[in-house]
């Protein structure tokens, strides 16, 4: 196993791995958080996770068998989601008029139970309730007469006005709007030969706090860049994370997380596999000031300089959740049908 031996590389077991991350955001690993066995609860994929208001991590997988799996925070194994869904990819945990709300991404990519052989389809968008009931499918772009190509979405928001961003990152790379009855009221975003472009979308997220206003952030992960756009779709801004290919943006408290679930090679610019790590920024200035798994940040002339993984713990860091006590939950794409780890912050008391 992967992290069998990049544990090894550093003693015996889980403790002798050395902190993860840089300056005042370091991190103790914990591998073994998910207290479920494969055979109760078994993943292909750890795509994405959120937190209900119960306090409760919800965690999307593309395994037929279930499509949410749901832990307490200690890692507790508390029930699974099994409504015949399939390509789980990426989740939001919103209230509207008082009631919690469930959101299912299936990006189209559906795997069997075993093996590695995933076919390619047409996404879907599914609302439910937290207890697993749903609400309604979404019809795709194409059935409501926008004929953009295969529709196969990535992740989605929930937006301060009560609307639903769809970002249709493994198909057109448009964002889509939707209402919670289901019906298009925009589109925007897409491919272009301006600073807007959008390459790869695969997330987005929306960072209400900004003082400019509610702010929407979608990674362009082949361009190694996140960008900033106002909820009607106009673009504001570029952020760079050179050496990245990082995905949605999670925005606690003064800070900012992301996973990144490639980097480059160091001096060659070439894609490694096996290659994630962590990055956390300060959500001010939005330089990046801890890698957990990676280089150390180093900015020259206002400029960040390339990123690479450094220390073999993660393979694919797909996306990644934050809790209050600052604590990461990462799951990660094409890591051995492995579940969530969780990076414990120095100091923050967790267990």
């Amino acid at each position: 196993m992967f992290v069998l031996s990049a544990l090894q590389a550093f003693g015996q077991g889980e403790s002798a791995v050395p902190l993860l991350g840089h300056g005042g955001a370091r991190y103790r690993l914990e591998t073994s958080w998910a207290k479920v066995k494969p055979t109760v609860g078994p993943v292909i994929n750890a795509h994405a996770l959120a937190e209900d208001r119960d306090g409760r991590i919800y965690l999307v997988t593309d395994h037929p068998q279930n499509d949410f799996l749901v832990f307490e925070k200690n890692g507790d194994y508390v029930r699974a989601i099994r409504a015949g869904l399939g390509g789980g990819h990426g989740l939001e945990i919103f209230e509207s008029g008082g009631r919690e709300y469930l959101l299912h991404i299936d990006c189209g990519w559906h795997f069997a139970a075993e093996g590695w052989n995933p076919s390619a389809g047409q996404g879907r968008v599914t609302l439910l309730t937290t207890s697993g009931k749903v609400i309604r499918k979404f019809a795709t772009p194409a059935e409501l007469g926008v004929k953009d190509g295969k529709f196969m979405p990535c992740d989605a928001a929930h937006t301060p006005a009560g609307t639903l961003l769809i970002a249709d990152g493994y198909g057109s790379n448009y964002i889509y709007e939707y209402s919670l009855e289901g019906a298009l009221l925009n589109k925007w975003g897409g491919p272009s030969r301006s600073a807007a472009n959008l390459s790869n979308a695969h997330g987005i997220s929306i960072d209400a706090d900004d003082p400019r206003g509610p702010l929407v952030w979608v990674p362009s992960r082949s361009e190694n860049q996140i960008k900033a756009f106002r909820l009607d779709g106009s673009y504001l801004e570029t952020l760079d994370l050179p050496g990245t290919f990082a995905g949605q943006l999670v925005f606690r408290g003064d800070k900012i997380y992301t996973a990144v679930c490639w980097s480059k090679e160091k001096g060659t610019g070439k894609r490694l596999a096996n290659s994630g790590f962590v990055l956390v920024l300060d959500r001010k200035s939005k330089r990046v000031i801890s890698a957990p798994g990676g280089s150390e940040p180093v900015y020259l002339e206002g400029k960040l300089q390339p990123l690479h993984q450094t220390v073999p713990i993660f393979k694919h860091c797909h996306d990644l959740y934050v809790d209050r006590a600052g604590d990461i939950y990462v799951g990660e794409w094409n890591a051995e049908r492995r579940y969530p780890y969780k990076l414990v912050l120095e100091g923050s008391g967790s267990r």
